[in-house]
This record gives structure tokens, sequence and C-alpha cells, in this order.
């Protein structure tokens, strides 16, 4: 487990803002997912009008800025079933763990900068894949022991889906433009943003630990 070290700017937040955090947030993205869902089973024309288009938020189409988080994981009822089961299950650990607040600020930094991306670069948003990514890899972080069941059927720890996740991001680095890649790492923020500085600790002990092997040999 990834001991979060929390920076001072986000304890200082998270004391005089925690009223802000929004519970069992879980269920706000579910619902706009069931809701894309339907929308688009009913009507594929839909899509169009549910996804992040920078130019027709600039004509008024302000709705835009929330419904393209209700792009569905999947048009499969089947898979879209255990999809929200499963981002169900990954947003109540990471809340019960962090509380509503970190929780709810780790989901809106990637939304929030994902928004100005698209604005000032004229990047449309019509997939959510990535920043569901971004929650697989802070759970994975926080619970890499547990077991979870993908399906209901089959077993598999979490470190097993944040690795996963990591070679989802470097899939889609490595084939996109510099404009993709930008869009990737600006999604991907809010891990870098919760963890980095975890991660770097942990990185220089490693380092200071084989240094100090070498030298004793």
């Amino acid at each position: 487990m990834i001991q979060s070290s929390d920076p001072k700017w986000l304890r200082f937040l998270n004391k005089h803002f925690e009223w802000l955090g929004v519970p069992n947030i879980a269920i706000i993205l579910v619902t706009l997912q069931v809701f894309g869902f339907f929308l688009i089973s009913s009507d594929p024309m839909w899509f169009e009008r549910l996804c992040l288009r920078p130019e027709m938020v600039m004509h008024g189409e302000v709705w835009r800025l929330v419904t393209f988080l209700s792009m569905p994981l999947s048009m499969s009822p089947i898979w879209m079933i255990f999809a929200l089961w499963f981002l169900y299950s990954i947003l109540n650990s990471i809340e019960s763990e962090w509380g509503a607040f970190k929780t709810t600020f780790y989901i809106l930094v990637s939304i929030v900068l994902t928004i100005i991306f698209s604005l000032v670069f004229s990047y449309p948003v019509v997939q959510v894949s990535e920043f569901n990514s971004t929650l697989f890899l802070a759970a994975a972080a926080l619970y890499p022991e547990q077991e979870i069941r993908i399906y209901m059927i089959l077993p598999v720890k979490m470190k097993v889906l944040g690795w996963l996740a990591l070679a989802f991001f470097g899939y889609h680095l490595f084939l996109g433009d510099w404009l993709d890649k930008l869009f990737l790492l600006t999604i991907y923020s809010n891990y870098l943003i919760f963890f980095g500085p975890s991660l770097w600790f942990q990185i220089k002990n490693w380092k200071r630990r084989r240094d100090y092997r070498a030298k004793m040999r």
C-alpha cells in the first residue's frame, strides 16, 4: 500500500473545506452512466449531444461540460452492469480510505483539467475510459493486495488492475500524437498530484538502500 503523504495545501483544503466533499459520489457517476446508456440506446444521436465538443460549448451548449461523463463505458447491457458495479465498488473503497472531500477532490481535479484542456485546445472528449482508469490506479495504490472478483467470478488483486491501467496508459501514450499525449497526462495528473510525492519518496528510499548494499559488499 502506498502511504499517502498529503502536502500541506491538501491538508489545508481538507481541514477547511471538508464540507464540500460529496458523500457517496459513486452514486452520481454511476447515475450519469446509466442516464447516458439509456439515452444513446434509445437514439444513437444522443452520443453527439452528450459528448464534450468545445465548439458546441462555445455556442451555448454548456451542459456538455457535465454530460460527457455520461458517455457509456459499454453499450452492451451485460458488460455495462459489470462495469458500473466495478466502478461503484472502486469508488466506495477509495472513499472509505480517504473520506468524501479527498475523494471528491481527486475526481474533480481530473474532470476540471480535462474540461480546461478540451476548451483550450479544441479537443473533443468522446469517452471516459481514461478518467475511470485513474480511479483504478488510485484504488490499486491504496489496496494493492485487496482481491476483487471481475464479473463477480474471476478473483484478481487490485495491484494487477493497477498494472493493467498503467499498461493502458502507456499504450495510448505511445500511439497518440503530441496532443493526445498531453491530453492523457492532463487526465492522469490527479494521480500524480496525490501519489507522486509518496512514489518519489519510495524511489529515493529504494535507491538509498541499493547504494548502501553496494557499499557493504
